[in-house]
Order: C-alpha cells, then structure tokens, then sequence
C-alpha cells in the first residue's frame, strides 16, 4: 500500500512568490509523492484546512489583514500535527516566531538555498515513527448514535440565537440545540468566557476588548451586557496570567 501524499500548503500574498516556492517544491519533491496547494489569504488556507490535513505549511509573516504567525497558531489549533515553515523578507520577526511551534524561519533573499534544506528537515520528521500526538481538549455534541467531536482550540466564540447555540469556528459553524450555560460547563473556564446571555467568547480569539465589546479575530463584534462586565474583567484577567512567563525561583 503506497503512502499518501505529503500535503503543503504555501501562503502568501504575492502571486510570483507562490509560483518560485512551488518550482522548488517541485523540484526539491520530484521523487516523492506530493500535493502543493497555494493560498493568497489565511482565510482561504484555514478554510482548506479544515477539510484537509496538510502536513507541511510554508507561511509568509507579512500578509494584508492576518500575520502569519497569528496564521500558523489557528493552523496548528486546527491540525496540531501539521509542522510550520516561515518565510519573511524581514529579519526583524525572528524573534516573534518563538511564539509558535516551528521548524524553520527563512529570509526570501536566501529561499533558494535555505527552503530547500528546512524542507528535507520538515520530511525527515515525517517519516519518523513520533509517539501519537494529543488532539487537544474536545467537545462532545449531540448524543450516542450522532454525536461529534470538536476540538475545543477552534472554536471563536458562541452564539445562542433562536433556541439554537451556534459555535462559530475556524472551519465554519455548527449548531447544537443545547443551551449556551451547559456547553461553557464542557469548556475550559479560563480560555472561554460569557460576556452576554446569548454570547460566549474564546480569549485567545480576541483582537480588542474594551468598555464597548469585543472584537474577534475575522471581525465578529460581540457584546458585554452589564450584567456580565464584571465577570469578563475577571475572566480576562485570570487568562492573562496564564500568559505571563513564570518568574524564577531564586535559591
């Protein structure tokens, strides 16, 4: 039985950049079964990958609306398997891309020579037998005989409209008949907070978040009643520390 195909997805702005790293993709891959999907926009490539699991993701940092590395961390929350190749014309990123699991950064001016080799790498890695990688926390929806499974990491936020709750995720929305309080119960209550009886948010989703609402990444507004004010400051708060480095203990 042969091997599937090694699926890369490449992302950038710039039509004739795509073009020069699928001519050394193709050429670099000649004799191994591949299949190069290119992409203009982050919206278009999580969109594919939310069908598709791609093994290898060559992303440009600078890009109009979305940055790459905001890019390859919804990525990874949808295929955490998937391994990250970024390529930037600006050396001044490579400290920013720590932020994300990766396994190259590499300069345009040096693609030619450089890409190849971080690819090589990234295939190296593939074909290694790794230990089974934990899917993230998930979701249950529905009941026995119908239920799904959703990966907590990619969902926006939620929305109970219409005796429905719709979660808005990275691959698009699902809706569940359960009420909005019983599925924040299932989700971790530090990332995912209510900020309204019908809306709930995913803090690591959130672009800005002041007195007026909050703004999620892709442009959904979502409200905070007064009711809840104080609970989100709260909620916001507690996920910040999260994010702060742990400070050393001295002897």
């Amino acid at each position: 039985m042969s091997a599937a195909p090694l699926a890369i997805a490449v992302c950038d702005d710039s039509q004739a950049l795509l073009a020069r790293v699928a001519q050394l993709l193709e050429a670099q891959l000649d004799s191994t079964p591949h299949q190069i999907k290119t992409f203009t926009s982050a919206s278009e490539l999580l969109e594919a990958a939310s069908v598709q699991p791609f093994q290898l993701a060559i992303l440009d940092i600078q890009m109009p609306q979305h940055n790459g590395i905001t890019l390859a961390q919804r990525l990874l929350a949808l295929r955490p398997s998937c391994q990250i190749i970024f390529l930037t014309a600006y050396v001044t990123y490579c400290q920013d891309v720590y932020d994300v699991d990766h396994i190259a950064f590499v300069l345009k001016e040096e693609m030619d020579s450089r890409l190849p080799v971080a690819v090589a790498r990234a295939c190296a890695r593939q074909a290694e037998p790794d230990a089974p990688r934990h899917p993230g926390k998930l979701l249950m929806l529905g009941q026995p005989g119908s239920a799904v499974q959703l990966p907590q990491d990619g969902i926006l936020y939620l929305e109970r409209r219409v005796r429905t709750t719709w979660l808005h995720t990275i691959g698009g929305v699902i809706s569940s008949a359960e009420k909005l309080e019983p599925l924040l119960q299932r989700l971790d209550p530090v990332a995912f907070c209510q900020t309204h009886k019908s809306f709930a948010v995913h803090w690591p989703y959130v672009e800005r978040y002041d007195k007026s609402g909050i703004r999620i990444s892709g442009g959904a507004d979502i409200p905070i009643s007064r009711s809840y004010a104080a609970a989100v400051r709260h909620s916001f708060l507690a996920y910040i520390a999260t994010l702060q480095p742990q400070k050393e203990v001295l002897p």
